[in-house]
């Protein structure tokens, strides 16, 4: 994850505590699915998992074993 997506993200409480909490989760369980798929500019899948009122965006990078959170940023937007 990249540290500017802290940025996006509650600076804290249980929503904070939540998103944190679902990101970690994704080290022992890599292909969670999120609640839709959308598509980025090159068409890669990517889960997105609704957490309170934050959207978090990652895609499963197999070749290198790896997660990448994309994107944590207010669900309405």
């Amino acid at each position: 994850m990249h540290l500017a997506l802290l940025e996006q993200m509650p600076k804290s409480g249980a929503q904070r505590r939540r998103i944190m909490d679902f990101i970690f989760s994704l080290r022992d369980h890599p292909h969670a699915l999120g609640d839709y798929t959308d598509k980025d500019t090159t068409l890669r899948a990517r889960e997105v998992k609704l957490i309170g009122d934050y959207a978090v965006t990652y895609w499963v990078d197999s070749p290198v074993k790896a997660v990448m959170v994309v994107d944590v940023r207010p669900a309405d937007e």
